[in-house]
């Protein structure tokens, strides 16, 4: 196993495996992209910068590189408004009924699959 070494604030030098760092590229320059872990001795989260060369030196060494710049899904604001149908009372107490038993994530699951299923 790949040992990398990196530098805790706290204790100095430490030795890491590659699944204990976090790798986040900018496609934005490299003034963006950093490195971060979890200090094994202090548990302290340190986050350094990582140029070009600190991100080869990382993924040489077998970290995993995860973007940063990946585009989020719309988010709807409160104001707007909802398409779908409005929520009724009885909607609410048939909620609150499914809720009381003990697989009801498993019944809110195959709803939202079957709701989904008919909208294709």
């Amino acid at each position: 196993m790949t040992t990398i070494k990196a530098t805790c604030p706290s204790c100095g030098e430490v030795g890491l495996t590659p699944d204990e760092i976090e790798l986040r590229v900018s496609e934005h320059g490299a003034a963006a992209s950093y490195y971060a872990f979890t200090c094994p001795s202090c548990q302290m989260v340190v986050r350094k910068p990582a140029d070009e060369r600190v991100v080869r030196l990382l993924v040489s060494g077998g970290v995993p590189v995860l973007q940063l710049d990946r585009p989020r899904a719309p988010q709807r604001r409160l104001d707007e408004r909802f398409d779908g149908p409005a929520l009724t009372h009885d909607d609410l107490l048939d909620f609150h009924t499914l809720l009381q038993g003990e697989d009801w994530f498993s019944e809110v699951l195959a709803i939202a699959r079957r709701q989904e299923a008919a909208r294709k």
